[in-house]
């Protein structure tokens, strides 16, 4: 069975906020020193996590393991 969460406001603000700071901060770190290579390939990943997250709303459900929404009205028995 998978686990699921259904999603509150409170992280969809702080999916907003981080995205919106990482973007801002580019490729330096808080204090303004450059990010090394590999700093910089693991913030691209973040952000591009960020962003598949900002597409979730506020009350959808969403398997944890695949951070994918649960179609609630999936109707399965046709199969």
């Amino acid at each position: 069975m998978a686990r699921t969460q259904k999603i509150k406001q409170y992280q969809v603000d702080q999916w907003k906020n981080t995205l919106e700071q990482m973007l801002e901060e580019g490729n330096f770190r808080q204090d303004g020193r450059p990010l090394s290579p590999a700093g910089i390939a693991e913030r691209k990943q973040e952000i591009a996590m960020l962003r598949g997250l900002n597409t979730l709303r506020v009350g959808q459900v969403v398997d944890l393991d695949t951070v994918q929404p649960i179609h609630e009205d999936t109707n399965n028995a046709g199969s």
